[in-house]
């Protein structure tokens, strides 16, 4: 089981009081601000996005605002080149994971959001018919009718979404020195994707080995998870916290017991709606069995992802996870903070993506190289 030192807050069965409070912070790890991810469904860029932002805080003492939608749009030109070889078969849409986003950057590099916004692709997405993803699938479709294929499809491809988003510079000058987005991710930014692992916990695969999860998202299933027995990934999440690092979550935010939007908590709950404002009401039990019989019955599903960024305890010692969401800032009761508790996360979370440097020896012997950048 979780070591001593969450062993006297988890599995806290309390009676729920009328007047909630908000919990109280143990450990938060200091981020950018909130931002608005839109109707873009590219939460994965935003949460690895201010993920990095916050290791820059940490290493180098530079707050920046990076740009979400410029990892974004490299991932569809990835994803897009996949689906025109695979003939259409394979997904294109606009959802991806932290290590999608870790590739962009280390393969076409980052910019600071002033000089690529994601104002304008935001503002689209709230008031578009069709999202950028369903615009550019219907591009690629379009593309495949006639076949031998336009050997310039890329290049309508990349117009048709910069069109909409932008185009970003090729060039840009911060602090007084000019960068291209790839100078900028390896000279200020100091970025290196192998300093990133992503951890995992079911038993259709064995512990302490690493294997592609089997999700929509993974859209190129070859990513190596390395999977460790529950309170294992728990315990990683935490000590990761308390080390001074966050993380990213990639969790379903549509089961039972989700209430950030309404209430702030996420509570391992039996119903949908509840809308718990209390965070020490009496939450279901987790179990290990629970957990992989609700994957596989595709009932957790990898809906969101989330910056861990602290731990926080309720009022009668139970404890949280503090996520800063992509909702934006008028997101929930907390502008933009999640408070997910240990049995909903335990249920919810299909994976986190931690710094290295933040994992036991008995880890970084397992972790497998990322692959290799294809340029």
């Amino acid at each position: 089981m979780i070591k001593y030192y969450l062993a006297s807050f988890l599995f806290v069965a309390t009676i729920g009081y009328a007047q909630a409070q908000e919990p109280v912070t143990i450990k938060k790890i200091t981020a950018g601000t909130v931002k608005y991810q839109g109707g873009t469904n590219t939460c994965w860029s935003f949460s690895t996005t201010s993920m990095v932002e916050s290791a820059e805080i940490l290493n180098e003492k530079k707050d920046i605002d990076l740009s979400e939608l410029f990892t974004s749009r490299n991932l569809f030109i990835e994803k897009a080149k996949r689906y025109i070889l695979s003939n259409g078969t394979t997904l294109f849409e606009a959802g991806g994971l932290a290590h999608d986003a870790m590739y962009g950057i280390e393969k076409y590099g980052a910019i600071p959001d002033e000089f690529y916004t994601r104002k304008k692709g935001v503002y689209y997405s709230t008031k578009a018919d069709r999202q950028v993803d369903e615009v550019l699938k219907n591009y690629l479709d379009s593309v495949l009718k006639t076949k031998p294929i336009n050997p310039d499809w890329l290049a309508g491809f990349i117009k048709k979404h910069d069109d909409i988003v932008g185009v970003p510079p090729q060039t840009f000058t911060w602090e007084g020195k000019e960068y291209t987005p790839i100078t900028f991710a390896k000279e200020v930014l100091k970025f290196n994707r192998q300093e990133y692992a992503t951890i995992t916990s079911f038993t259709h695969h064995p512990f302490y080995q690493n294997f592609p999860l089997e999700i929509p998202d993974n859209f190129l299933l070859r990513e190596n998870y390395l999977n460790v027995p529950l309170d294992e990934m728990i315990k990683i999440a935490w000590e990761t916290i308390e080390k001074g690092q966050s993380l990213v979550v990639d969790m379903d935010v549509s089961n039972n017991g989700w209430n950030c939007g309404s209430a702030g908590y996420a509570l391992f709950e039996d119903k949908r709606f509840k809308h718990v404002s209390n965070a020490d009401t009496t939450e279901m039990a987790y179990t290990v069995p629970l957990r992989q019989q609700l994957f596989e019955t595709l009932v957790t599903q990898d809906d969101h992802l989330i910056h861990i960024v602290g731990i926080a305890k309720s009022k009668n010692g139970k404890i949280f996870f503090i996520l800063k969401d992509s909702g934006g800032d008028k997101y929930g009761p907390y502008k933009g903070y999640d408070y997910v508790s240990i049995n909903y996360f335990a249920i919810n979370a299909l994976s986190i993506t931690v710094p290295v440097s933040a994992l036991d020896a008995k880890y970084t012997k397992l972790v497998k190289s990322p692959v290799p950048v294809i340029n």
